[in-house]
């Protein structure tokens, strides 16, 4: 007499239902065995790109603010000629040699260089920017749209811009445009320019 199963139907072993329920079982086992691979692929896919990364947290982002006031007047300013003042309103103290001003043409002047700034940058320091005399080097501001750029650097001469400020007018020409500092032809653009 043959061997029953468990619904009374006649059968051998290793017949057809047996073989469904072996196939059942290997099905849960390679499912789990996948899962398992695929958790181990993402957390060393998670691992890699932590310590891609970790080169970059190193340093903290620079904290701190740069107000800046713009002077389309030049009230005060030798010859009336417009001018920007940038000031460290708040943030940790900081190397002025790693404190860089540059302009829209791409040149560059040290903080430290600059008259008003002096050997550190600390909060309420300021510069004074007009693109002559100590900060010849920067151009002047000429037009609405000039821009000059804070750029803090760190020890491993990395930089980031920190700051960006943009004229959001033309200068205002002082009275009479006879002289160096007036508009001789009209167009609305300074002598110096």
């Amino acid at each position: 007499m043959e061997p029953t199963d468990r619904t009374g139907r006649e059968g051998r072993s290793g017949g057809p239902d047996s073989y469904r329920r072996d196939e059942r079982g290997v099905s849960s086992v390679v499912g789990t065995v996948l899962l398992v691979a695929i958790a181990v692929v993402l957390a060393g896919v998670i691992a890699t790109m932590a310590i891609g990364f970790e080169s970059e947290l190193d340093e903290p982002a620079p904290a701190g603010a740069f107000d800046r006031e713009y002077v389309a007047t030049g009230e005060g300013n030798t010859d009336n000629r417009p001018y920007l003042e940038i000031t460290h309103d708040v943030g940790r103290t900081v190397d002025a040699e790693n404190v860089i001003i540059k302009d829209e043409s791409g040149n560059t002047i040290r903080w430290s260089e600059v008259w008003t700034g002096g050997p550190q940058v600390k909060a309420q320091e300021y510069v004074h920017i007009d693109g002559f005399d100590s900060d010849s080097v920067l151009d002047p501001i000429c037009s609405e749209g000039d821009s000059y750029f804070v750029i803090l650097r760190n020890d491993d001469g990395e930089t980031v811009i920190f700051n960006e400020w943009t004229a959001t007018r033309d200068p205002d020409l002082p009275d009479g445009p006879e002289g160096p500092d007036g508009d001789n032809d009209g167009d609305g653009i300074p002598n110096w320019c």
